[in-house]
């Protein structure tokens, strides 16, 4: 497995818009979803690659979808980032964890079920420290890693 090792995403941590709701408890901006969500640590994540994406890597908000429901064998699941090209084909399938969550093989099988629902070429494991983006290939059952994202914006 490569990492994107290249990719510090702590260190964007300043940039994010932190506020608080009714009971007090922290939130961060979405950019995305244009508003503020509960900043547990796997959404501090999730929040620190959309600002990657939209500021460094020059992606459309509008072909960014966060969180939403897809039915894997039958189950509701939600996945927690999607980017999808100019002809709105899904092309990136995020997963994300908590930092204080190891990246093992449970996190690549959970985004292979995942992409039984929704076929996209290339996925992106991460906890906010490692980095891991492959190259999904159903046919032949397996991930070939890359050093690096395969695309810029669209």
């Amino acid at each position: 497995m490569t990492p994107l090792a290249h990719i510090d995403l702590l260190a964007r941590q300043e940039s994010l818009r932190l506020g608080q709701d009714d009971q007090g408890l922290t939130t961060v901006f979405d950019p995305v979803r244009r508003k503020f969500v509960r900043a547990t640590p796997e959404e501090i994540v999730r929040q620190l690659w959309l600002l990657y994406f939209l500021e460094e890597k020059h992606f459309n908000p509008k072909l960014i979808a966060v969180e939403r429901s897809i039915k894997v064998h039958d189950r509701q699941r939600r996945f927690d980032i999607v980017i999808f090209d100019r002809s709105t084909q899904p092309v990136l399938l995020v997963e994300l964890k908590s930092p204080n969550i190891a990246i093992h093989q449970n996190a690549f099988d959970q985004i292979a079920q995942y992409n039984m629902a929704l076929q996209v070429p290339f996925a992106l494991v991460s906890n906010g420290e490692h980095h891991y983006c492959f190259q999904i290939n159903d046919e032949e059952r397996k991930f070939t890693f890359l050093a690096d994202l395969p695309f810029e914006g669209n």
